[in-house]
């Protein structure tokens, strides 16, 4: 019984410093690459949930450009059964995704690469949540690669030179912009 209580406080501790570990690597490559990473909240998530149902999501292709975390995947994944690829830049975040998706049975695609190259033709939606100092190039991207009914689902930081179709609210502020190509 005693040594039960030793392993899984050895696992719970392993666990943690895994964790602490992908954190510090994370930080480290925000330094690196001169962006801080921002995460979709759990507001967000009740707010898409609230407005998503005017598209036709089920089945569709999306592209997630680097939103950090995975949650957004999963969300989309669960809610709307979606087939998602997560561009991702940052070694141990697609480390610890495709941990993740094999833990969770994902089927998205995790792909380490720098979304400035990605192929935008293939989606049908796009997830974009990234700070204003990167959104300018983005926007020029997307709207000359995507196809020309492309739903793009920009969180906090719209797009300067394209109106949104749609905006979703959160408690009266503008919080996610709704664009189509």
């Amino acid at each position: 019984m005693y040594y039960l209580e030793i392993i899984k406080i050895t696992i719970i501790l392993v666990i943690l410093i895994i964790f602490v570990y992908f954190y510090i690597l994370s930080l480290r490559n925000n330094i690196k690459y001169k962006v801080p990473q921002v995460s979709t909240f759990s507001s967000d998530f009740k707010i898409l949930k609230k407005n998503l149902w005017k598209y036709d999501l089920k089945w569709k292709k999306w592209a997630d450009l680097w939103s950090w975390i995975w949650k957004i995947i999963r969300f989309f994944e669960k809610n709307f059964e979606s087939k998602m690829t997560w561009y991702e830049i940052d070694p141990s975040n697609v480390i610890l995704a495709k941990f993740l998706n094999k833990f969770f049975s994902s089927k998205t695609k995790v792909i380490k690469w720098n979304y400035f190259e990605a192929n935008l033709k293939q989606y049908d939606f796009i997830y974009v949540y990234l700070f204003p100092c990167l959104m300018e190039k983005l926007e020029e991207k997307i709207f000359s690669e995507s196809k020309p009914w492309t739903y793009v689902f920009v969180n906090a930081f719209k797009f300067k030179n394209y109106k949104p179709i749609e905006i979703f609210y959160k408690k009266g502020k503008e919080k996610i912009f709704v664009y189509k190509v």
